[in-house]
């Protein structure tokens, strides 16, 4: 079992945490206007930036997908207003607190504040612009291009790159024809890049696409309003170099016979069922049960939707050989959140082998993870199982995620662990509050609790001088041991006229009664639109091999998102060791060209080694595969 391996090169920049970019060696040691620049340029660069194209939307709850991790290594694209606050954000993170939203026509940008003043950045159409004459070494604020828009038009000091190819200057002048305006940037980082290689899983990540995208609900109403900026083929950049986005699959074949480790590895929970001589085996008789999971930093994709007008497929494959005996009964059930109802979507009721193929994509595009169960009723132990199995799920990556390689001697590193170099896994807990169903389903306990269908408030206190209360109960799988929780809330703020006092807050506990120890506590913030406003904080868990924690969040403003992010450490992870294969391939002057890297069976110890590559690399492939381990 592998925890969340990856490479950087120096050539690179590491996006596999909000850490790792920030110290890049693009941005590390920067301060000030230096850090900002560096920031800014890059949003913009043409390798490892974004490009414009409409916004990516939550599967839960529809609304952007505000988190930077997700952006940098599932999408690549975005659009102006998402732009805006993540490059706000992520200067926030960097150490220049004072970043916010900035309004134009139709466009919006980002404001900075360093060496006592605001100076105005945009990523979306990638420029900047300078004071004229004799102060053109300075950038100015919004407020000053809004007096002077010929600091847009005729810049004599422009930046570069200084708008994208289809957007004059002189046009672009126009947008600064607006009252001003601000609003405050929305930080989420609940998304993490962390994952596992169980034996016999192979990730692939490829810089180029198979035509597996996501048709996001409101690509429609993007199609109507700009018809000509959506390729038929899915999203890209409508300017040089037209880049696009990129596929990869997870691929699960585990060797279930009792020769081999990988089901006891692999399996979430087994209920009656263990690996046996011909493969994985209902032992017992009566119902029996395993759970496998299938938990993917990296979005799942399939082929789009395309307004409902088709059926997603070619993205969650199924491949299973399942054996029953006479008078036995076995099913597959599907669940995209343990938490959400659980549904079969295969049922054999004959004795003898089946030989099963099933098309899930559907049920799982725009996920992040996903069970699967196998249940089996039977007179008899020893008569029901799987034989086989072959699960692939394919995923949608951004191609600068995987780095990129030069001419020559390409220094590379193989790293584990999670972003603070520790073995655990995660999982996050989401919840739609736009359905009262779901969070009475995935909540345990609610108190003062008002369900409201305004799309702004959706939880709000029954009584109103008095907190309402929102608790999740969290349990360490079978095998594992709580290690950290985070927490994640999103609460509408008050109109600046409002005197009231009042806070937010989620609180940790180890025990139902307490104590609880604050994840975060937040005044309620000043919004002039009374839009919501982001609060987070994580915390280690106090005692040792902790089985099951809760979080508390609380508050009287409208509450209309919550996460619960848990870090686990893995007591398998401990005893499956077994070889990585990394594998490149790419393109250089020499034709195709593939090396495979045998890394021993990690602990937390990086692995390095040199990869020659010869005019004009070209980058097509990482992929990640962990050996099946014999017993």
């Amino acid at each position: 079992m592998i925890i969340s391996p990856r490479v950087t090169s120096p050539h690179a920049t590491d996006f596999s945490s909000l850490a790792a970019i920030l110290a890049s060696p693009r941005l590390a040691g920067k301060r000030g206007e230096a850090l900002a620049l560096a920031i800014w340029e890059l949003f913009v660069d043409r390798e490892e930036g974004l490009y414009h194209f409409w916004p990516p939307l939550e599967r839960l709850t529809g609304h952007f997908a505000w988190d930077p991790l997700k952006i940098f290594n599932c999408f690549g694209w975005s659009i102006c207003g998402l732009t805006a606050n993540l490059l706000a954000v992520v200067c926030r993170a960097a150490g220049l607190p004072d970043a916010r939203i900035v309004n134009l026509e139709g466009h919006e940008a980002t404001e900075v504040f360093w060496d006592g003043a605001w100076h105005l950045l945009d990523a979306d159409l990638q420029a900047f612009h300078r004071r004229h004459p004799p102060e053109e070494a300075r950038i100015a604020s919004y407020a000053e291009c809004l007096a002077d828009p010929t600091l847009v038009s005729r810049q004599e000091n422009p930046s570069r790159p200084y708008y994208v190819p289809d957007r004059p200057p002189a046009e672009m002048a126009k947008l600064y024809s607006v009252p001003p305006s601000w609003d405050r940037a929305f930080p989420e980082f609940a998304h993490t890049m962390d994952f596992v290689l169980r034996p016999g899983e192979r990730l692939e990540r490829h810089t180029f696409n198979e035509g597996l995208w996501i048709w996001f609900a409101n690509y429609a109403e993007m199609c109507k309003r700009w018809p000509g900026e959506l390729k038929d083929d899915g999203p890209w950049e409508r300017n040089p170099p037209h880049r696009r986005f990129g596929n990869g699959r997870w691929v699960y074949e585990p060797r279930l016979t009792s020769d081999f480790g990988d089901f006891d590895a692999g399996v979430l929970e087994a209920d009656g069922v263990d690996a046996g001589p011909h493969g994985a085996r209902a032992w017992r008789p009566g119902p029996t049960s395993c759970t496998f999971e299938f938990d993917s930093p990296w979005v799942f994709t399939g082929t789009p939707a395309r307004d409902g007008r088709e059926v997603p497929r070619d993205g969650a494959i199924v491949e299973a050989t399942i054996f029953q005996g006479a008078g036995s009964a076995a099913r597959i059930c599907l669940a995209v959140d343990p938490d959400l109802p659980w549904f079969t979507v295969w049922e054999g009721r004959a004795e003898g082998r089946h030989e099963v193929r099933l098309n899930l994509t559907r049920h799982v595009v725009n996920a992040y993870r996903y069970l699967l169960r196998f249940e089996f009723d039977s007179p008899a132990g020893d008569t029901c199982g799987i034989e086989k199995l072959r699960i692939q799920s394919a995923i949608l990556v951004r191609p600068a995620s995987l780095g990129r390689l030069v001419e020559g001697a390409n220094d590379l590193t193989v790293w584990f662990g999670d972003e603070n170099g520790e073995p655990l896994r995660r999982w996050i807990v989401e919840t739609n509050l736009r359905d009262e169903a779901d969070v009475r389903r995935k909540a345990h306990r609610l108190e003062n609790v008002r369900f409201v269908a305004d799309a702004a408030d959706r939880i709000l206190p029954v009584d109103p001088a008095r907190d309402y209360q929102v608790v999740f109960k969290v349990d360490a799988p079978p095998f594992g041991w709580l290690q950290r929780i985070y927490a994640f809330g999103a609460f509408r703020g008050k109109a600046p006229d409002d005197p009231a006092e009042g806070r937010v807050a989620a609180y940790l506990a180890e025990s139902e009664d307490g104590p609880w120890r604050p994840l975060f506590e937040s005044p309620v913030l000043v919004d002039r639109h009374r839009w919501h406003f982001a609060a987070q904080g994580e915390l280690p868990l106090q005692q040792d091999r902790t089985p099951t924690a809760y979080v508390k969040f609380v508050g009287r403003v409208g509450l209309i998102n919550a996460k619960v992010r848990a870090h686990y450490f893995d007591r398998r992870a401990v005893s499956v060791r077994t070889p990585l294969l990394v594998t490149h391939v790419w393109d250089d002057a020499g034709g195709r060209k593939t090396h495979t890297e045998r890394v021993a069976p990690p602990a937390l110890k990086p692995h390095r080694y040199t990869l020659a590559c010869g005019p004009s690399p070209a980058l097509r492939s990482i992929i990640m595969e962990a050996e099946s381990m014999p017993r």
